[in-house]
Order: C-alpha cells, then structure tokens, then sequence
C-alpha cells in the first residue's frame, strides 16, 4: 500500500512543454494519442511511455538496470552457453528455473520464454545461473529421462495406433504446471532459492515497481507515478500526405511520379505533464538505503524534465525543453494540478504557452488558500520562460539548482 498522509515526503514535479509537429506516443493505428477532457478531445502522451524512457535513462545514469521481460530462460541460456552448456540444454535449465519457481499461472510460452513479462534487476540473471550451474548434473540427467519418457510415449502411441484415442486429461501438458519439466524441476531445485532471486529488487524495481500475479513476495509498489501527458487545449490529428522520389527512375528519366507514397498522422500541443515521486515509499522499496534513493532522486527529477520521447524522431525532431518546469515537496500529499486546463486554454496569436503558464500559477495558488501550505515543506520554478510566477515559489536560475533545492531539503527531512 502507498504511503500517504503526515510524515511522508513526495516530490511533485509539474512541466509545461511545448511539442511541434509530431507523434511522440501512436496508437494502434499508427495515430497520436488523444483523450477526451474537459469536454474536448486534447494530444495525450501515456504514462506508460512516459515511464519507460524516463526509467532508462534514471538507470543509465545511477547504473543500475533491470529488465523488464519474457526473455529470462534465454537470457539465462545464454550465460550458460558462455560457460560450456550446450544450447538445448541451457535452454531447459533456464526454463526449469522459471517452472521451479512454482508461481501458479507462470509458465513457458511457444516462444521458449515466459508467458508473463518478468522484471528483475539483470544481476538476477547472472544469480539463477550460478544456481543452475550448482545443479548442473541434476539438470543434465533430467533432461535425459524426459526425453527417454517421451520416446517411450511415442513408442506406446505407434504400438497403439489402432486403439481409441487418450482421453484428454491423458495428454501430454503443456509446458507448465504438471508438464514433465515441471515436476523435475520442483524435485531438483530449490523453490526457495528461485523465488529469492525472482523477488530481488535493486533501485530500479524500488522506483518503478513490480507486480507478479499469486506471487505476493515479488510485489513492489512503486514510488513512482506518473500522469498522462495532455494537452493543455484542444488539439487535433493532421494528416501528412508524403511521397518518396526513386533516385535512379528520377536519374534515368525513364518514368515519372513518386516511387512510394502514403500518408502518416501528427498532431502538435502544448502539454502539461505531470509525475510524483513518494520518497519515503522509496526509502522504504531500498532498505533504507537513503543515499540511494537521493541519487535515484536527483536523477529521476533530471530525467523527466529532460528525456526525449523520440517516436518519428528522424521526420520531427521533437527535441523541445519544458518552457516552465515546477517542483513541490510535500509533507501531506501528492497534488496534481491538471485541473487547471479542465477548461481548455483557448487559441489565440501569442499560442499556448503563456497562458498555460499563467494558468498553472493561478491553480496553485487556489491549491494554497484551500489545502494550506502546512504541507508544502518548499517548492521552486525555473525553465526557459523570463516570466515570474508568484506561487510557484521562488525562480532558480536552471535545472540543476532545482534538483539541488529540492535534494538539499529531503537530505534534511530524512534526517
């Protein structure tokens, strides 16, 4: 459960950014995303897109990485392949290792992998195959009888052939719970020791959670959420008909017109974007470990005001910065406040921006008279605009000085 209430420390960071022409987030059809708000339909970035560059790039600069994946009896099979295992049979290990675990829905899908997606710090990688390589022998002479049980089956099965057909629960199972890498995995492997490693968490997991279904111990509730980005007015899908001239017909003169054409779609808006980060939620994920959770702080704050969402990124180049970004600590609370532009900014000659901004100011301004400032341990603003914003506390000059204020501060709330 997500810690909220007195004592809790949230860093709230609130970014207007201006994107051009672009289509930073598709949908199934190849369109920008968009969710209808406020009665109209406005640009919209997913969270979960949002979340995703701006955890690899967190992971980047702490160095320390998870992944998030069906690819962990591969990637297992791999190291073991580096260490002398044949391909056939490092697959089945990293496979029994996986089935071991005994997690009831978890299995291997036709693709050789997981048939959920896994997150694990890499390290976990690394750690199941050294226990596999403990088992190596127990393994080897496994995978020999059920492949000795499967000629048997198949022997039985020609012998047979005139008989009426099995009964279906007479089947072989599929490759999960009850098939035959299963059961030999549940007798030479400890469950125990599969589920330490799968329940394993380094900063990454700590910051951005983890959910396993009917297996509790995996659970990680993040310290991280994240809003959709929307737009903070009413915004569009344009259409873009392009064609593609062919060099050498062009060259030759032999034939005229475009050698492909197509149309793609783009949108372009002004958006208020919007994350928190619970500290104490994330001192708690990490042990306690409170220098690095700063430094997962630092770099969170960094990441999200200036990660590029590079979808269409070679036809758009939408490198933009957030024109404001403001962060809030607080003692109470997250607070979002895209509530501001429930009523969207209207269109006008001088666009979006400075209205946004100004809009952005004067909603946390209510947010203070109504809530009280009591939870509002300090807050600051900076970017790109000259323009000052008298309840977004106090201008710093960059980026920098903002992750500093706000580390220096939770360093003495920690404290």
């Amino acid at each position: 459960m997500i810690n909220f209430g007195p004592g809790s420390l949230h860093v709230d960071l609130h970014l207007i950014q201006s994107y051009p022409y672009s289509n930073l987030n598709r949908d199934r059809q190849g369109a920008p995303k968009s969710a209808r708000y406020g009665g109209v339909m406005r640009a919209r970035n997913s969270s979960q897109n949002g979340k995703r560059h701006t955890r690899t790039a967190v992971e980047r600069a702490v160095g320390i990485r998870a992944l998030r994946t069906r690819g962990v009896p591969q990637a297992v099979a791999k190291r073991l392949g580096a260490r002398g295992w044949q391909p056939e049979l490092a697959l089945a290990a990293g496979q029994m290792l996986i089935l071991a675990a005994g997690v009831k829905g978890l299995g291997i899908a036709d693709s050789g992998g997981t048939n959920a997606l896994l997150f694990l710090p890499e390290s976990a990688l690394d750690e199941l195959a050294d226990l596999a390589d403990g088992h190596r022998g127990d393994i080897t002479q496994a995978v020999y009888d059920i492949e000795a049980e499967a000629v048997k089956r198949t022997t039985r099965r020609k012998a047979d052939a005139d008989l009426e057909p099995a009964a279906d629960d007479e089947e072989e199972p599929a490759v999960g719970e009850g098939s035959p890498l299963a059961r030999y995995a549940a007798k030479i492997l400890p469950k125990a020791a599969v589920l330490t490693i799968l329940q394993s968490r380094n900063a990454s997991v700590a910051a951005f959670g983890r959910m396993l279904a009917n297996e509790s111990g995996s659970i990680v509730d993040g310290a991280v959420q994240m809003a959709h980005g929307l737009s903070t007015h009413a915004a569009s899908t344009q259409l873009d008909y392009f064609t593609a001239v062919d060099d050498i017909l062009e060259e030759e003169g032999t034939e005229r017109g475009a050698g492909h054409m197509g149309d793609q779609r783009y949108t372009s808006a002004t958006f208020y974007r919007y994350t928190s980060l619970n500290v104490t939620e994330l001192v708690r994920n990490l042990d306690g470990d409170t220098q690095t959770a700063q430094a997962v702080l630092a770099e969170f704050m960094r990441a999200f005001v200036t990660t590029v969402l590079p979808a269409k990124a070679s036809g758009t180049a939408p490198f933009t910065v957030p024109h404001l970004t403001y962060a809030a600590l607080r003692s109470d609370r997250p607070v979002s406040l895209v509530g501001a532009y429930e009523t969207p900014v209207p269109d006008s000659a001088e666009g979006y921006l400075p209205r946004s901004m100004q809009r952005l100011n004067d909603h946390a301004r209510a947010h203070h008279r109504f809530l009280g400032t009591g939870g509002l341990i300090t807050h600051a603003y900076s970017g790109l605009t000259d323009d000052s914003f008298d309840a977004l506390g106090d201008r710093l000059d960059g980026l920098d000085e903002l992750i500093t204020r706000v580390s220096d501060t939770v360093t003495k709330e920690l404290a």
